[in-house]
C-alpha cells in the first residue's frame, strides 16, 4: 500500500511539473506578446503625433495660403479699379481735345462770316456818297463793334489754340514717352481667368502703356505681356495671346525685360 502511495505522489509531482511547465511558457509567451503590443501601441502614438504635427503644418500652409489669395484678389481688385479710372481719364482728355476741335471750327466759322460782313460794311464806307470827313453815326458804330468783335474773336481764338496744343502735347507726351531698354521687373499676382498679370514696374520706372515685355524664368523665355494700365509703381499688362509656350504658364516671381519696341526674340508656343 505505501508503495502505490509513493507512485500516486510521483505521478502527482511529474504532472505538477509538466502543468508548471506548460504554464511558464504560456506566461513567457504573454509577456512576449505584452511587450509586442506595447511596442506597437508607442509606434503607433508616435505615428499620431508625426501625422498631427504634419496637419498642423499643412493647416498653416492653407491658411497662409488662403491670405495670400485674399490679398492678391484685393489687390488685383484695386488695380482694376485704377485701370477703369485711368481709361476714363484718357476718354475725358480725348472728349475734351473734341470738344475744342469743335469749338475752333465754330468760332473760325463765326469769325469768316463776321469779316464777311465786315468786308460788306468797308464796301459800302467806300462806295458811300456821304463826305469823307462826315460819317454817319450808324457806320461808326458799325465799324466799332466790328473792330470790337473781331478783337474779341480773336482772343478766344488764341486762347483756344493754346487750350488745344496744351492737350495735344500732354496726349503726345503720355503716348511718345520713351522706355529704358533693358527695363527688368517681377510679376507680382496671375489672373489667368482674366489673362493679365500685375508688374512690381510703374510710370516711375518709365513704363508706358502699350509697351511689350519678354517673360523670362532664369534664362528661358516663356512669354510675351502689353501693358494696358500704369500707375506709379505698379502697372497692369495683359498676356499676349498664343505667345506662352506649350506646356508652360506664367507665375507670380517670373521676370519681365523690355528689350526695345522691335525685339528680336521669338516666343514659339
Amino acid at each position: 500500500m505505501q508503495r502505490i502511495l509513493v507512485i500516486i505522489s510521483v505521478l502527482l509531482s511529474l504532472a505538477a511539473a509538466g502543468l508548471g511547465y506548460l504554464n511558464r511558457g504560456k506566461l513567457v509567451t504573454a509577456v512576449a506578446n505584452e511587450h509586442a503590443a506595447q511596442s506597437e501601441s508607442e509606434a503607433a502614438k508616435k505615428v499620431a503625433a508625426a501625422s498631427a504635427a504634419e496637419l498642423k503644418t499643412t493647416k498653416e500652409k492653407v491658411a497662409l495660403a488662403g491670405s495670400d489669395a485674399e490679398k492678391n484678389a484685393s489687390e488685383i481688385t484695386d488695380l482694376r479699379a485704377q485701370l477703369a479710372k485711368a481709361n476714363s481719364g484718357i476718354a475725358d482728355v480725348q472728349k475734351q481735345v473734341s470738344d475744342k476741335d469743335a469749338t475752333i471750327t465754330q468760332q473760325k466759322t463765326d469769325m469768316a462770316a463776321k469779316d464777311a460782313r465786315i468786308a460788306e460794311l468797308e464796301s459800302k464806307t467806300n462806295t458811300a456818297t456821304l463826305p469823307a470827313a462826315n460819317p454817319s453815326e450808324d457806320l461808326k458804330k458799325q465799324l466799332e463793334e466790328k473792330d470790337i468783335l473781331a478783337s474779341s474773336l480773336s482772343a478766344k481764338l488764341k486762347e483756344q489754340d493754346v487750350q488745344l496744343d496744351a492737350l495735344k502735347k500732354r496726349e503726345d507726351q503720355r503716348r511718345n514717352k520713351a522706355m529704358r531698354n533693358g527695363l527688368e521687373g517681377k510679376i507680382l499676382a496671375v489672373n489667368p481667368s482674366w489673362n493679365f498679370v500685375v508688374l512690381n514696374l510703374g510710370d516711375r520706372n518709365g513704363v508706358v502703356n502699350n509697351a511689350e515685355l519678354l517673360i523670362k524664368r532664369g534664362t528661358q523665355l516663356i512669354g510675351k505681356v502689353r501693358i494696358t494700365s500704369v500707375e506709379p509703381s505698379t502697372s497692369v499688362a495683359d498676356i499676349v495671346v498664343n505667345s506662352v509656350r506649350s506646356g508652360l504658364s506664367v507665375q507670380p516671381g517670373d521676370s519681365v525685360i523690355y528689350a526695345g519696341p522691335n525685339e528680336d526674340s521669338e516666343i514659339k508656343p
